[in-house]
């Protein structure tokens, strides 16, 4: 009898606890985090939507985002995932020959749904969740890594390739001046941008300028944060990433 009890008291609390919504992971950042996949399943109980999921489980935040500006008739959705294998969800089972797809957890639904590439979109009680927690960053230097190089577009004003290269400081500090390079291979033509400053967590935006069409008929970039190694860094390794896209 004592044991039904305390069942109905933790089923209760599973559907009645609040939470907060988050979106955990930013764009255009690289920081740490912890991240694990859990089941919409606790102890027998659910189905659970991922806030509640990943509460219960870990004491983590669901990742999500605001989706009523896409989809008027939702607030926000969360990232899922499903498998054809319920006992995966339901007796907790880490199978790595497992397939997966991904899917949107919307509001208080506890549904997953799927829609896949040439097959009709269906949904499912039984899923996983995407669980995240900020990591403590043990660095306390900066660390600039290069994000993203965007696709070179023409600029008809001045005749040349504009490319938008996107820097992020990871590290535990602010990063004082640096400069980013962005090399053509084929031709070794370059540009360099300064940043005077930059703080942890944040992201900076900057445009690089080739007087010429980068696409011939490829287009191929490195880019380097902090290239003439002005900045002591928690990571000089992470400094660089390539682009390369056929024409």
């Amino acid at each position: 009898m004592l044991r039904f009890i305390q069942l109905l008291i933790l089923s209760a609390t599973l559907l009645s606890a609040p939470f907060l919504h988050a979106d955990p992971i930013q764009d255009l950042s690289m920081n740490n985090y912890e991240a694990g996949w859990y089941p919409n399943f606790y102890k027998g109980k659910g189905p659970l939507t991922c806030p509640r999921a990943c509460e219960t489980w870990v004491g983590a935040r669901s990742e999500s985002e605001q989706s009523s500006d896409i989809d008027e008739q939702t607030r926000r959705t969360n990232v899922c995932k499903v498998t054809r294998d319920e006992e995966i969800i339901l007796e907790s089972i880490d199978d790595p020959k497992s397939h997966w797809l991904y899917g949107n957890q919307f509001d208080d639904y506890p549904v997953c749904f799927v829609h896949p590439a040439g097959y009709e979109p269906f949904k499912s009680e039984l899923f996983m969740c995407e669980c995240v927690r900020p990591k403590e960053n043990t660095c306390k230097q900066p660390d600039l890594v290069v994000v993203n190089i965007a696709d070179p577009v023409w600029d008809n004003t001045n005749g040349g390739s504009l490319v938008d290269v996107t820097v992020s400081n990871i590290g535990g500090s602010a990063a004082g001046t640096f400069y980013t390079r962005v090399i053509d291979p084929a031709t070794n033509a370059n540009d360099i941008q300064s940043v005077s400053s930059l703080a942890a967590g944040a992201s900076v935006t900057l445009t690089f300028t080739f007087n010429y069409w980068l696409f011939d008929p490829d287009a191929e970039l490195d880019a380097t944060a902090d290239y003439k190694g002005h900045i002591e860094e928690c990571n000089e390794k992470n400094n660089g990433l390539s682009y390369f896209k056929k024409g």
